[in-house]
């Protein structure tokens, strides 16, 4: 006798930066043990690929992280993850004076993707002959953008993030030519050039909530964004 297949309901979301619908599944049991093997592991990385891995294995592969910004991604993981173990997540506010954590429970509907405004363009004048269209970083990119281990690998995202450079008479894209060229374009950048490109991702969509508290050991206020990963794995 077969064993009968549980059916799994099936839900949609419109994603905030791309605005694609997508439908989407919670996560089985099996997928829930990724996320409870990232917590214990207190990593980035282990966190970046646990979110990685459920988000596509609930759009049954049509969403690959690689392939959409990060706030997407990230958007997608709270809605699967709000219909599989609930609308609620504990997660550790910091006092900014003396580093107090308190425990504050969230739910997942108050946060929101901050988009940018009107003026934020993904085409960078860079002079008078050189254009470039740059591209959000994705989830892959989080250890070098938020966490910058070192200076050099934030030239390599930034690099990453190229999708293709004009000048008067070519087009360069970025499936034709080299990481190593592409590093080498950013590397020779002057310092107020590359600030162009800062604050393309300075001015990225984010995932964000704003928390006020006052502090319960040095009664200083605070105002604590909630917008890490690592803030959903309290």
């Amino acid at each position: 006798m077969k064993i009968p297949t549980v059916k799994v309901p099936k839900f949609t979301t419109t994603l905030p930066v791309s605005g694609e619908k997508i439908e989407f599944r919670p996560f089985l049991v099996k997928e829930e043990k990724l996320l409870l093997l990232a917590s214990e592991s207190n990593d980035t990385e282990s966190a970046v690929n646990a979110i990685s891995e459920i988000v596509e294995s609930c759009t049954n592969g049509k969403i690959k992280s690689s392939e959409y910004c990060l706030a997407d991604v990230q958007w997608l993981f709270l809605q699967i993850r709000g219909k599989s173990i609930g609308e609620e997540v504990n997660v550790y506010l910091l006092c900014g004076e003396c580093g107090t954590k308190h425990l504050k429970t969230m739910s997942l509907k108050e946060f929101e993707v901050a988009l940018p405004n009107d003026s934020t363009s993904n085409v960078i004048k860079v002079d008078d002959v050189v254009q470039v269209e740059l591209k959000y970083p994705t989830i892959f990119h989080y250890n070098y953008l938020f966490e910058n281990k070192n200076e050099a690998d934030v030239y390599k995202v930034v690099a990453d993030c190229i999708v293709k450079i004009y000048n008067e008479d070519e087009m360069f894209v970025n499936e034709g030519t080299t990481d190593k060229e592409l590093l080498e374009f950013v590397e020779n950048l002057t310092s107020e050039q590359f600030e162009k490109f800062e604050q393309f991702f300075v001015n990225m969509p984010v995932l964000t909530k704003v928390e006020n508290f006052v502090c319960t050991k040095c009664e200083t206020p605070n105002k604590f964004q909630v917008n890490s990963i690592e803030h959903f794995f309290a």
